[in-house]
């Protein structure tokens, strides 16, 4: 395996001759192997690299994760490599942002990665994800709904935001087991994160739950997948090519914060180029974000409805208007986002509405006869079926408010409950109830995803009309 990756490094020139390096070490199997690996080799080959671990103790495991900071330190001392070891309380990150645990922490590390680079002059940040993280990535976004693009997986190597610092992935064809025996042939002890093995979050709940099931089917799906990714890549980079032109033309105005399109224009060209037009917009104006298949479509979805406005609110404060022919995406500047204040949106049927506070999309869509409606057992929990005729009044999506009540039981025997008990009984954390959204009709609530549906607006025999309203949450 190592001279594997030697070869693989010299082949595609990730890493040239006196670069200076920073190395993300968890102190994981993938990153304690690489380090060892990146220090080996330069003592072997004389590349004459300087290299640089980064460290960043999350705050999440207590003692666990205060030995696993001793532990990469001790390790860099061993190797000869200097270490730059941070800590940061995630947990309070997370709830100062809004932030989920593991896009808090990714953000984390990247910023201290970068930090440390341009201390020390390093053109390079090398990470350890492997073949199996690949397999993995592409598995996820399957699920989660992806474009070709997604297929692509994590590139090898990429530029980290406008500053001059490449991030390289040198082990992207490596499979954890060859890592694993790599360390255990060099008598290295690598820390294992007991978090790894919890199934609350969905990567996991892919690693343990689906992949062994995957392997059973066929015991080289990871390397057909890794196969798939390799052919999805060249059509996309060729895709890509023709979106990008395709692009350039239909551009009205552009500046750093702002692109205006010609909608007529935009509707000339194949849907599979549309697709990718919109993302190409959105990585110009910020690289914060990974635009999902979601995020796609709840764009293309303004730009081509029949209304002759419409605004979509998108994640890393992006905002995407439409009046009349024109279509205008900008990015407002950053603020300090404090989840503790009350919002409130007022939402269309049909439309759909990012809600930053709550981290999700509502997607509302209406039918006009009960043979359109798709099979409502397959609806997600956070899916609300609604007598269309019912929904009286302004329609909106907003945070709980002093003295909410919400109506609930059965036709025959219906009460009134205070949403702070409801959330008790529900179990609801004390840090999400500010953040949860609430769908209010007029002066009702009609719904809290994932928490409780009301009496109000329930569909019946003599149902007309139908409107599904959809919470579709980011990622995490």
């Amino acid at each position: 395996m190592y001279e594997k990756v030697q070869k693989r490094m010299e082949q595609d020139r990730l890493l040239l001759p006196h670069e200076s390096i920073v190395v993300g070490v968890s102190g994981g199997v993938d990153s304690t192997a690489l380090l060892h690996i990146l220090s080996k080799m330069n003592e072997q080959y004389q590349y004459g690299w300087k290299l640089y671990a980064v460290h960043l103790n999350h705050g999440f495991r207590g003692e666990e994760s205060d030995q696993d900071a001793a532990y990469v330190e001790d390790l860099c001392h061993t190797l000869g490599v200097k270490c730059y070891s941070f800590y940061e309380s995630v947990p309070e990150i997370m709830k100062e942002t809004g932030q989920g645990p593991q896009v808090a922490s990714r953000e984390l590390r990247y910023q201290y990665y970068r930090q440390v680079a341009k201390e020390v002059g390093a053109t390079k940040v090398a990470l350890a994800h492997h073949a199996d993280d690949q397999v993995e990535t592409i598995l996820f976004r399957m699920m989660r709904g992806t474009s070709l693009h997604g297929f692509t997986g994590m590139p090898q190597r990429r530029w980290l935001h406008a500053e001059q610092i490449e991030l390289v992935r040198p082990l992207l064809h490596v499979f954890r087991e060859e890592l694993e025996a790599y360390c255990e042939a060099n008598n290295l002890q690598p820390r294992h994160d007991s978090s790894n093995d919890s199934r609350k979050y969905k990567r996991n709940l892919l690693r343990h739950e689906v992949t062994p099931h995957l392997q059973q089917v066929n015991l080289r799906y990871r390397e057909h997948v890794l196969q798939l990714a390799e052919m999805a890549r060249v059509d996309d980079d060729y895709l890509q090519k023709l979106s990008q032109e395709a692009l350039n033309r239909i551009i009205v105005k552009q500046e750093s914060d702002k692109i205006i399109l010609d909608r007529k224009c935009l509707k000339t060209f194949d849907l599979a180029l549309q697709r990718r037009m919109i993302p190409l917009i959105l990585s110009y104006l910020t690289t914060e974000t990974e635009w999902s298949l979601q995020h796609v479509e709840a764009v293309l979805r303004i730009i081509f409805e029949e209304n002759p406005s419409a605004v979509l609110h998108l994640p890393s404060h992006i905002f995407v208007e439409r009046v009349y022919e024109q279509v205008c995406f900008r990015r407002q500047k950053a603020t300090a986002h404090d989840f503790s204040q009350p919002y409130s949106y007022p939402i269309t049927i049909p439309g759909t509405i990012w809600i930053e506070e709550a981290g999700m999309f509502i997607h509302t869509k209406r039918y006009d006869s009960l043979t359109d409606l798709p099979d409502l057992l397959s609806l997600s929990p956070y899916s609300a079926v609604c007598d269309a005729d019912a929904l009286v009044g302004d329609c909106i999506i907003r945070s709980r408010m002093p003295g909410d009540r919400i109506q609930l039981g059965t036709a025959g025997h219906c009460y009134s409950k205070k949403l702070k008990e409801l959330f008790i009984d529900e179990k609801v954390p004390k840090s999400r109830r500010d953040r949860i959204p609430i769908l209010v009709v007029g002066d009702r609530i009609i719904w809290i995803p994932g928490v409780k549906r009301s009496t109000h607006a329930m569909i019946h025999e003599k149902s007309r009309a139908f409107v599904i309203i959809q919470a579709d949450f980011r990622e995490e």
